[in-house]
């Protein structure tokens, strides 16, 4: 019988379950929309029970199959929900939406409490005052939630949490405690002086490689780790060259393994940051929130003129439409666009009038996308010599913006990832040793060069 690793991926709004023999192949796969809850105040929240009860069905399913043996779990999520329990190991509270706003008060009492330390901005790696941010997020609970905050012994992000269900062991992995976290010093290598004079002693739990594992009747429990590095590591598996990853969503995310170097004070405000791998090291990551752009837009060019959202997802590369708009429309350039926020593309500021049709102003938009992404991806190379970018996710998917991104890194083979799970299966990877002897392969990912 065939042993089989099976992987949870939860992000912010999809649920992934996936089942891997030991040559990597899926044996089992669903994707689900998640279900909400709502907290105190009537703001959407984790449905954490619901998470809980669909994992240990799921994990029942499959111990219980015939085709195969349950030999490990592992599971992903994204980063800021916390979990936080008392002292009996129960919870205490919801798990607040990451989209929740801080406000005015918390953000000066944040600068209030780390003004003893001046370099603490490029120390913690932090680009914004975020909900997502976890030490933020605990002073938010501290001084709007004071007794909620009294009562917990233990906070954890969700990966974590659910491995802590079967195992009983309750700590972070460098991974998830490494990301924009605001809790982990990057020049101390440990947790920042300012977690303990803020009393945040529910975090300071013990840190594990993710690649670390607990059996528990017959079946080997994987630490979890942070979505975004679970991908990464499908990508390290197989190239021994320096690449760089770009994984698009609602966020696109360009991670470079290679550049180690944390970021400094005039590239934090640009989204780009450093966060920790599987093994406690610094990656250099940078974002932009080209996805929402990409949907915002598709909606605007559509009403302008007059027609489908589906028809403008259609719109192939035309290279004689760019020649066109590059000869007779202003372009951006990659060292003039405005990287900050990034809630806007250069596009914002075109007349749409300007365009003839659709696919023009389609064309257009992505140019003006990549002119940013380029800007992005710049910002993680550190001297490397990065000849590989494998592209991956949803803009992947689109001829015009990978055609226009292979353009642009003419010196580098650019990849389009067609496998749909890199997550799951980097978290199967990261625990390969509890379960298969089996070398992985490239072919798994079903590259295509552009």
């Amino acid at each position: 019988m065939k042993n089989a690793c099976l992987v949870f991926d939860v992000l912010h709004h999809f649920k992934y379950v996936t089942v891997f023999d030991e040559n990597f192949s899926i044996l089992y796969s669903k994707k689900e929309k998640k279900t909400y809850s709502s907290d105190e105040d009537g703001v959407e929240c984790e449905d954490l029970p619901g998470l809980i009860q669909w994992i240990k069905e799921e994990i029942e399913t499959h111990k219980n199959a015939s085709k195969y043996k349950l030999k490990a779990v592992n599971f992903t999520s994204y980063v800021g929900a916390m979990v936080h329990l008392d002292g009996n190991h129960q919870l205490i509270m919801p798990v607040y939406d990451i989209r929740r706003n801080l406000g005015y008060k918390i953000t000066k009492s944040i600068e209030k409490a780390l003004e003893p330390y001046p370099n603490w901005k490029t120390d913690l790696q932090v680009t914004e005052y975020s909900f997502q941010t976890v030490g933020f997020q605990l002073l938010w609970l501290k001084n709007t939630k004071p007794e909620l905050f009294a009562k917990a012994k233990k906070s954890l992000s969700l990966a974590q949490y659910f491995q802590s269900i079967f195992t009983g062991e309750y700590f972070h992995d460098y991974s998830t405690v490494g990301c924009h976290s605001a809790c982990w010093s990057f020049d101390q290598n440990d947790y920042h002086q300012w977690i303990n004079d803020q009393g945040f002693h529910s975090f300071k739990l013990p840190v594990k490689e993710s690649t670390s594992f607990i059996e528990k009747d017959g079946i080997a429990y994987g630490s979890g780790l942070y979505s975004k590095i679970a991908e990464l590591q499908s990508f390290k598996s197989i190239e021994s060259d320096q690449f760089i990853f770009l994984s698009t969503g609602g966020w696109t995310a360009c991670l470079n393994p290679f550049n180690n170097r944390t970021a400094s004070l005039s590239e934090l405000p640009n989204n780009s940051f450093s966060i920790l791998n599987r093994e406690g090291k610094p990656v250099r990551m940078a974002r932009l929130f080209s996805g929402n752009e990409h949907a915002r837009q598709v909606q605007h060019l559509s009403r302008h003129f007059h027609q489908t959202p589906e028809h403008c997802l259609q719109i192939k590369f035309d290279r004689a439409i760019v020649k066109k708009l590059r000869q007779t429309v202003s372009q951006v350039r990659p060292e003039g666009t405005e990287l900050g926020a990034m809630f806007d593309s250069p596009f914002m500021e075109r007349n749409l009038n300007l365009f003839s049709c659709i696919e023009e102003a389609y064309h257009q938009f992505i140019m003006d996308l990549v002119a940013q992404q380029i800007a992005s991806i710049r910002l993680t190379i550190d001297h490397q010599i990065n000849r590989k970018i494998y592209v991956e996710g949803g803009l992947a998917k689109n001829s015009v913006f990978m055609n226009l991104l292979s353009e642009a890194f003419y010196d580098k083979t650019i990849y389009k990832v067609n496998f749909r799970n890199t997550a799951s299966i980097g978290a199967a990877l990261a625990i390969k040793e509890a379960w298969t002897t089996e070398s992985f392969s490239a072919e798994t990912l079903e590259l295509a060069a552009i």
